[in-house]
């Protein structure tokens, strides 16, 4: 024997990236209590909390959502940094910005409190310290509703800060967040968007095809469009040459030209000429969300998927299948594999792997970025240039080195490299207004359904798909929650129990209820209530009379030895029984080889698995030759086949019982001797 050396490195030539080496650069010393770095392994950021000591009073910057001002409270947050340093210790930037938003909600709720007690004019003393926090402030929190994470950041560091002081804790009970409720578009519409999303990724394929007959050498254009593309091409192609970049900057591209008289001069557009080079951000944004409905991934554990590390492999028991891993970090880093067949041009695998093919030069380009900017930070350190300007160079390092990790890169319309990240807004516009891709998306979309009188698709977030994916799980296993558990990589059943309280299965469990209740007062109406029946009505709908007659037939059939029912007991074959002058019952009851009168039921699982251990241990006593001039072999082959019909798992734990009583002798086999090899046979 041998064991197999599968190489699970061998897609790493379509990344067209070796791993990188994560530098560890020296960090600028603020020598302020008030800042400092979180000492991620990837993205190590600086916190500044001086804002919460100086206070806002205006808006500093325009765009994005405003809370109002707050007042600075530099003794409080003095008291409250070591403990937030500590509980933001190997955090990421995003965990910082919550965390820096939950405090600013709450230096906010302090200065409310304050006012308010102003206002009735009753004497309060300012919240300078921890310990003058009081019920009132938690009285607060609840009356604004604030959601249980920004209480307990804030109550953990409080807690932790006093226990530092010595003074008492506090015991405040934490606010009620509201159920999540999924609201998710109907069946058919759901079906619509992702047939629209598989052809909006053929259609972005069918463009790379053609882009890439007309980069193919010797190629003649038989139309007027691709003599347009092959002369953006060429341009482009002279452009690199003489830059030596795979992305030329804008004034590369435009020759010498000023902006405005490019193309006029010359019928060439820039955007058009990144475009035939590299993908676009609306490429990008097709391309992940097609990934996103066929995954179940959340869009964290898409993004996180690290072009460093292999992550996408061919299957190890089967060629033409791929194994795909992304990792939950809100799980503690934990695995969620995907398989699929490499000829599905939807699946992941076959998106990922091309996706990566094209975008290799960027990555290329980036890491010589990288490399020239921390050439540059050693430069930084050496001058001794200020701890702002280092922390300012560090960032566009960090920057760079997520770009080289991150398998979306795209070229934006001003020409930057760029990636896809969870942390920027819209990138479209739509009707005036910027807007998300599945926005805009769905806007075309049902552009295109109201011109054939269809309804609207409702509006659907990039985290819908994963419980769009749960509910097509849930519907093909038949509302099976632990397949739906597995299938989501959910450690606990309650995570997985919120997936399935949407509008659709609701929906779906109130009319299966409606109907229950109206078939049973039927049934009560008619002076019975046979659950067999109810059964059926519930889940196929009317029983017709010739159905009740075959269950009334059904349940007059005599049993025989084996829980197996029997059609005609008084006339057995003739092969089983001879035939007699007087007319008697069948005494051989092998109902495993009379197929025109055995009728399997639901009860009969047990029984036949009686049967097939009592041939079993026949076989093994025994001669050979009598065992194969008999019909016992054709016996036990048509009782282990219609076990199959049955669960395995409680076919397996009958056979163990009827073994075992076999075994110690309590369950006897009717008509062999198992003491003696001279047995009598029936």
């Amino acid at each position: 024997m041998s064991i197999r050396n599968i190489s699970k490195d061998h897609l790493r030539e379509h990344a067209g990236v070796e791993l990188l080496t994560h530098e560890h650069l020296p960090l600028p010393d603020h020598e302020d209590p008030l800042k400092f770095w979180t000492h991620h392994r990837t993205e190590n950021t600086l916190v500044d909390l001086s804002v919460f000591a100086e206070g806002v009073i205006e808006r500093r910057r325009a765009g994005g959502i405003w809370s109002g001002p707050f007042s600075g409270r530099p003794k409080l947050i003095s008291q409250l940094a070591p403990a937030l340093e500590a509980t933001l210790f190997g955090c990421t930037r995003e965990t910082v910005n919550q965390h820096i938003n939950h405090l600013r909600g709450w230096w906010r709720l302090l200065d409310a409190v304050e006012q308010a007690a102003a206002r009735v004019g009753q004497a309060m003393d300012r919240v300078e310290d921890v310990r003058q926090l009081t019920r009132v402030h938690l009285d607060f929190a609840h009356r604004s509703r604030m959601r249980r994470a920004r209480f307990y950041q804030f109550y953990t560091a409080a807690n932790t800060t006093l226990k530092k002081l010595g003074a008492a804790a506090l015991f405040w009970n934490a606010p009620e967040d509201q159920e999540p409720t999924r609201h998710l578009p109907p069946k058919d519409h759901i079906k619509a968007l992702r047939i629209a999303l598989k052809q909006e990724w053929e259609s972005v394929r069918r463009r790379w095809g053609l882009e890439d007959r007309i980069k193919a050498d010797g190629f003649e254009p038989q139309t007027e469009e691709e003599a347009n593309l092959l002369k953006h091409w060429q341009h482009y192609v002279k452009v690199r040459a003489s830059s030596g970049k795979s992305l030329p900057t804008p004034d590369d591209l435009y020759a010498g030209y000023y902006k405005h008289a490019f193309k006029k001069a010359t019928g060439i557009e820039i955007r058009e000429v990144r475009k035939i080079a590299f993908p676009s951000r609306w490429d990008v944004e097709t391309a992940f969300h097609l990934c996103l409905a066929n995954t179940g991934w959340n869009p964290a554990v898409l993004l996180s998927l690290d072009a460093s590390q292999t992550f996408l492999r061919t299957h190890p028991r089967e060629s033409s299948r791929y194994l795909l891993t992304g990792t939950k970090a809100r799980a503690g880093g934990k695995e969620l594999p995907v398989t699929g067949l490499w000829k599905t041009t939807a699946g992941p695998g076959f998106i990922i792997r091309t996706w990566m093919e094209r975008i290799a030069p960027l990555r290329e380009q980036l890491m010589n970025m990288l490399a020239a900017e921390r050439t540059r930070y050693s430069q930084m350190v050496q001058k001794g240039l200020s701890a702002d300007e280092l922390t300012c160079q560090l960032e566009n390092i960090q920057r760079l080195e997520a770009g080289c990790r991150s398998i979306w890169l795209y070229v934006s319309r001003n020409g930057e490299i760029e990636w896809l990240d969870l942390s920027r807004g819209a990138s479209f516009t739509c009707d005036g207004k910027r807007a998300s891709y599945l926005a805009l998306f769905l806007d075309h979309l049902n552009r295109e359904r109201a011109n054939r009188n269809e309804a609207p698709i409702a509006a659907v977030g990039a985290s819908d798909f994963r419980d769009i994916f749960a509910l097509y799980v849930w519907q093909m296993t038949g509302g099976n929650i632990l397949a739906l558990m597995r299938s989501l990589n959910h450690a606990r059943l309650r995570t997985t129990q919120g997936y399935v309280d949407n509008n659709i299965l609701n929906a779906e469990r109130d009319h299966q209820a409606r109907t229950f209740l109206g078939h049973l007062f039927e049934e009560l109406g008619a002076g019975r209530v046979d659950i067999t029946i109810l059964a059926y009505m519930q889940r196929h709908g009317e029983v017709s009379k010739e159905m009740e007659q075959r269950l009334t037939d059904f349940r007059t059939h005599q049993r025989s030895r084996i829980e197996v029912a029997c059609k005609d007991p008084f006339h057995p074959p003739t092969d089983l029984q001879p035939a007699s002058a007087d007319s008697r019952m069948c005494s051989s009851q092998r109902c495993l080889l009379c197929k025109p009168h055995a009728v399997i039921l639901p009860e009969s699982m047990s029984g036949i698995a009686m049967r097939i251990e009592e041939l079993e241990a026949m076989q093994d006593v025994l001669p050979v030759g009598i065992w194969l001039e008999s019909r016992f072999p054709e016996e036990l082959r048509n009782g282990l086949d219609v076990l199959k019909l049955f669960s395995p798992d409680e076919v397996r734990k009958a056979r163990e019982h009827w073994a075992q009583a076999i075994d110690n002798g309590s369950h006897h086999i009717p008509g062999l001797h198992l003491v003696g090899i001279k047995s009598e046979v029936v």
